[in-house]
């Protein structure tokens, strides 16, 4: 009989697991062992056989509600997670061969993405076309290029993703009939069309139809996806832009789940019974580095959504839609890149315990590529991205457990209470009028940006920290220099061979209980996604001013500090988003650290600087000072700290030497008054413009006759920005909106 694994080890009290973890959080014994999440929810530090759910909500792996998976099994006769990775470079050969190195590489999937001219529905040779060829995505108009792009793969086994946005209809028509030119039958068809009107309008702004007219199209079409392709999902329900604008993840879930039933209902009005609409539908949950948050939301979704599908009649065994999860944009920063993959990994094995069916993972330096005009990620970035997930497959071994975090009573306690707080905000929303009335009228937006402006002051006060931004900052060049894609040289030869191509009969319009059939026939002999949008009835996306829900990505106001600090012209910060869309051409190779204003460049003395007067022997003033240098680091000055001082009254000759008009003063716990205030004095008839008191708060600061006290808590976005604007180097704001 084999022992339990602790049976040589005593048994150990509950107060000294409490006592060791209050020590491990340098917290006082009396500090409540119990924390609350964002949103709202209580959760303990530690859990006990006591805390178990009785009864057991979650089930059995592979039966409803799902909760612990769709896989009834464990080993390796259980499928793997989809490795989707997405392509969106605009040339079209390149995207083949990235695609193709993808698929090589280990990806089971490819989510292609067109770019802003297909997804806008823009005729070539409009000023709406101009602007938005070759922008964020792959330049795709008609089934030959889709042909080009997807050359080399087998599409009867790698399914394929297209994410069309506002002419997901049209885009998909293009799969469809591309499935067919390479003979594959209807009924064996894979892929997905990813219809979701919903998530496209809270991305970009605008839709080619009225919302509601485009959530009836939405379910039209699949229900004659579901009758003549089976095996193909026409809809999807994407958290993305709403995750980058601020939401938490009891919003993500509420969201992600009244949008589902906005398209179930759709679905059921086009005459496709919820049984059938549910495996029409594909979910996208964003993951970022909460790690059992996250694990405990792809569970809580399972459990939500099966209770929808179980209120809507569907039988035990259909009550389920597929689960994909996409790495957080919110979470990557343009500063240090590097430690993206950090993040990513974190994210990416949160999904895979979670349960997701499909994962892409975002290359580590997509936001600098972005940033600068690059046609996309580079080549490094997407091996790393496909790589961290075959090892969390094959060499961690995720794929072949059911539930990895089954049984552990933290996470079925978080999901269980995950779920029930989302449910009453599913209530609230559907009583209000359903997911497209707060999307409309502006009450997610508001909410969106309540949680973000939260977060953002968690980040500025390190309660929330991130790894190479807020702390531990990268102070030297980062090495990741990507090139900019000459994007008017992509407009200028598409329009010529758009312009020769010959011209197609196409019929005056499309019947709506055709329209699927129709679009597909037009799209096999050669209609352009412009011209099927016509046929469609409802032609391009007019409102080209319209924008989205702003991406609110964490490093973004810290990517601001470090871009004025490297001298970043304010205008040209402010402007990154015009010089990526590229309406002026890409940016040349001085400005591509500064312009963008995500990266700054490198800290060197010789830039913006603080001098740090360290008094008293190394001993006493090493902690503050290497924590002082971290703090100043994070805002892209430098730290040039003087040997130790014994004589306070000379700092301010160490600082005229310099020349630096910011100063701060380190003496440790245990530094005397008389000291500090001699040394602040000393720094004042150096030159000091700013001094800064090393661990003491702002009333001691003034009392010691500093400027402001700098110690854990500090508004760093504040007090850096305040020391930047000294340096006549101010610091500007940027918006982007969701991608």
């Amino acid at each position: 009989m084999t022992e339990p694994l602790a049976a040589d080890f005593p048994p150990v009290p509950d107060d000294e697991w409490r006592a060791a973890a209050l020590k491990a959080a340098k917290a006082p014994e009396d500090t409540p062992t119990r924390s609350i999440t964002e949103d709202g929810i209580e959760v303990d530090w530690l859990y006990t056989r006591e805390d178990a759910l009785a009864p057991d909500p979650g089930g059995v792996p592979g039966r409803a509600p799902f909760v612990r998976g769709t896989n009834a099994g464990t080993g390796e006769d259980e499928a793997a997670w989809q490795i989707r990775q997405q392509q969106a470079h605009p040339d079209r050969r390149e995207a083949n061969k990235a695609l193709m190195e993808d698929l090589e590489g280990g990806a089971t999937a490819v989510e292609l993405r067109p770019d802003r001219a297909a997804r806008g529905g823009h005729a070539p040779g409009s000023d709406a076309f101009a602007a938005t060829r070759g922008v964020d995505g792959t330049m795709v108009s008609t089934v030959d290029d889709l042909e080009t792009v997807l050359e080399g793969v087998f599409v009867e086994l790698a399914p394929i993703a297209i994410d069309g946005g506002a002419q997901a209809v049209a885009t998909g028509a293009q799969l469809l009939a591309l499935l067919r030119r390479r003979g594959v039958a209807d009924a064996d068809a894979i892929g997905s069309l990813r219809i979701d009107p919903l998530g496209t309008l809270a991305a970009e702004g605008a839709l080619a139809q009225d919302p509601a007219d485009a959530i009836a199209t939405a379910g039209r079409i699949a229900a004659q996806v579901a009758d003549a392709f089976p095996g193909v999902r026409a809809l999807a329900v994407d958290t993305r832009a709403y995750v980058n604008a601020g939401a938490t993840p009891v919003r993500e879930l509420a969201i992600a789940i009244t949008t589902g039933v906005a398209y179930l209902r759709a679905a059921e009005e086009a005459g496709l019974e919820p049984a059938r609409a549910a495996t029409q539908i594909e979910f996208t949950l964003t993951v970022g580095t909460n790690q059992f948050g996250e694990i405990a939301k792809l569970r809580a979704f399972r459990r939500l959504w099966a209770r929808v599908l179980e209120l809507s009649g569907v039988p035990e065994e259909g009550r389920r839609s597929f689960l994909g999860a996409r790495t957080s944009d919110r979470m990557l920063a343009g500063i240090d890149p590097w430690s993206n993959m950090l993040r990513a990994t974190t994210a990416g094995f949160a999904a895979a315990v979670g349960g997701a069916e499909g994962l892409t993972v975002t290359p580590f330096d997509t936001v600098v590529a972005d940033a600068v005009g690059a046609a996309a990620p580079g080549g490094l970035g997407r091996r790393i991205a496909r790589n961290t997930q075959l090892v969390l497959q094959e060499e961690s071994g995720l794929r072949r457990v059911a539930d990895p975090a089954g049984g552990s009573w933290y996470v079925e306690s978080l999901t269980d209470a995950m779920a029930r707080e989302a449910w009453g905000r599913i209530t609230a929303i559907e009583s209000a009028g359903g997911a497209l009335g707060g999307l409309t009228d502006g009450t997610v937006a508001t909410d969106l940006a309540e949680q973000a402006d939260r977060r953002r002051g968690e980040l500025a006060r390190r309660d929330r920290e991130m790894t190479g931004v807020n702390v531990f900052p990268l102070l030297a060049d980062d090495g990741v220099h990507p090139e900019p894609a000459d994007r008017q040289a992509f407009v200028r030869t598409e329009n010529d061979r758009l312009a020769e191509r010959a011209s197609v009969a196409l019929p005056d319009a499309a019947e709506p209980d055709a329209l699927l059939t129709t679009l597909i026939d037009a799209a096999e002999v050669g209609a352009r996604i412009d011209e099927l949008a016509v046929l469609a009835g409802w032609g391009p996306v007019d409102d080209l001013d319209a924008t989205g829900l702003p991406t609110r990505r964490d490093a973004e106001p810290f990517e601001l500090l470090r871009a004025a600090a490297a001298g970043a012209p304010a205008d040209a910060a402010a402007d990154a988003d015009a010089v990526t869309d590229g309406d002026e051409g890409a940016p040349g190779d001085d400005d591509l650290a500064t312009v963008q204003g995500v990266k700054g460049g490198a800290v060197s003395d010789d830039g913006p600087r603080v001098f740090l007067a360290a008094l008293g022997p190394l001993a006493a003033h090493a902690a503050q000072a290497t924590w002082a240098q971290n703090l100043f680091g994070v805002g892209g000055l430098a730290t040039i700290q003087s040997d130790p001082i014994e004589d306070p009254s000379t700092a301010g000759e160490l600082l005229r030497a310099d020349g630096a008009v910011l100063a701060a003063v380190a003496g440790g716990r245990k530094a005397e008054d008389d000291a500090l205030r001699t040394a602040i004095t000393s720094l004042r008839d150096g030159g000091a413009k700013t001094v800064y008191l090393v661990g003491g708060d702002d009333a001691k600061a003034k009392e010691l006759g500093a400027d402001r006290g700098v110690q854990q808590g500090v508004d760093l976005l504040e007090i850096l920005g305040d020391a930047l604007a000294t340096l006549d180097r101010p610091v500007t704001t940027r918006t982007e909106t969701a991608r």
